[in-house]
């Protein structure tokens, strides 16, 4: 029956039938009014419950889409934290401590206030005052001594422990051997130290590599002041000897026996004997962000120095790995950019660009949590980073 036939009839007839069809109507009419109500709430509560899961997700870590784990480890930015191994180590004022990937207490040490460290993947060299202590990569320790006098710092290798004592301009080094002997002690004189490091080659008077130190300091005692490196093979005193002139080095890295030297113009390398190797790498107008060792080919990033410096955010990166030298374009300003064992990350506020070694183009990642500083690298793609003062884990995509 025609509805607007019926309802005029009802309206106008006035039979015995209106009550009971106007009561059955408006039930109808109700029922499906409260029907559709509770369909919207159904798919209300859906939605809401499908956003938590998200949220969760997010700040847990799904490992889904290259997008992984987030972790607080219980770190603050301004307790010197850094990457070691699969772990990272923060001294709290008093203890060191090493936190796993996934936030867990892996082992602690007290070494007193007002101290310092270095590490490597396989030891640990701290010192307070004149106190020395060097732990192995589980937090045992090794060696404790009192040096002679205030340790200014120290610098660990996979052999040797090098620890600078004395006054800033004027001290010792004293080199002590994995079995705790001390095999050099070399007087500084008229420089400023500025670093100490390892790295192994082959010599002269042995086929096999040998892990060699190098140190790195301002001479103080011309008209111009400059740089200068010196190599030593420990228990057996200066190996080289070479000024680096005028411009400021700011990083030193070794692939394969031979020096790198970073300054503010180029890259000049030298072999263990601190004897130039080949022509010098330009790179002026970048700044050296991250070097790795990968199989048997070491990759470089830079980033432009004038954007680093002005704080305006970077937005591009030099890739430097063999006969490659290239520039990325990243897809918008980053706080810092690194290198993971097949990508090159940039890390933006609340993004993360990767682009895979071999290619050109960035893809883009969400974070749950806002970057203010990148602390570096630990194993299996793993950032180490700053929100705030609190620190985090964040997998990254391979």
């Amino acid at each position: 029956m025609d509805r607007n036939r019926k309802r005029g009839r009802v309206i106008t007839g006035a039979n015995q039938s209106y009550r009971a069809y106007g009561a059955s109507n408006a039930r109808k009419k109700q029922k499906r009014s409260l029907s559709n109500r509770l369909r919207v709430l159904l798919a209300l509560l859906a939605l809401a419950a499908l956003l938590a899961v998200v949220i969760v997700y997010a700040l847990q870590g799904t490992g889904r889409d290259g997008v992984g784990r987030v972790t607080r480890i219980g770190a603050t930015l301004s307790q010197n934290v850094m990457p070691f191994g699969s772990s990272v180590i923060f001294y709290d004022g008093t203890t060191l401590h090493c936190v796993a990937a996934t936030g867990g207490n892996e082992w602690s040490y007290q070494i007193g206030t007002n101290a310092d460290y270095d590490a490597t993947e396989s030891r640990i060299v701290a010192w307070s005052g004149n106190d020395l202590y060097i732990l192995n990569s589980r937090g045992r320790l090794v060696y404790n001594n009192k040096m002679s006098d205030t340790i200014q710092f120290a610098s660990a290798g996979e052999e040797y422990v090098a620890v600078f004592v004395g006054d800033p301009d004027s001290g010792v080094i004293s080199v002590i051997n994995s079995d705790g002997q001390t095999v050099d002690n070399i007087t500084v004189a008229n420089q400023t130290l500025l670093d100490i490091g390892f790295f192994k080659s082959v010599t002269t008077s042995s086929a096999q590599e040998t892990e060699l130190m190098w140190v790195l300091g301002l001479d103080t005692t011309g008209t111009v002041i400059s740089m200068e490196l010196q190599t030593f093979q420990p228990g057996k005193l200066s190996t080289g000897k070479s000024s680096l002139g005028e411009h400021i080095v700011y990083m030193v890295y070794d692939v394969g026996g031979v020096l790198n030297v970073v300054d503010t113009r180029q890259i000049t390398r030298y072999n263990y004997r601190v004897i130039e190797q080949d022509s010098p790498t330009l790179i002026y107008g970048y700044t050296m962000q991250d070097v790795r060792r990968i199989g048997n080919a070491t990759y470089q990033l830079l980033v432009p120095a004038q954007e680093q410096s002005a704080g305006s955010g970077i937005n591009s990166v030099r890739l430097m790995y063999g006969d490659v030298d290239r520039v990325l374009h990243l897809p918008g300003g980053c706080l810092a950019a690194a290198l993971g064992t097949r990508s090159v990350y940039g890390f933006a506020e609340n993004a993360v660009y990767a682009c895979r070694f071999g290619e050109t183009a960035f893809s883009a990642y969400a974070l749950p949590i806002n970057v203010t500083a990148v602390l570096g690298m630990i194993s299996d793609n793993r950032a180490v980073v700053a929100s705030g003062s609190e620190i985090y884990v964040i997998e990254l995509p391979a």
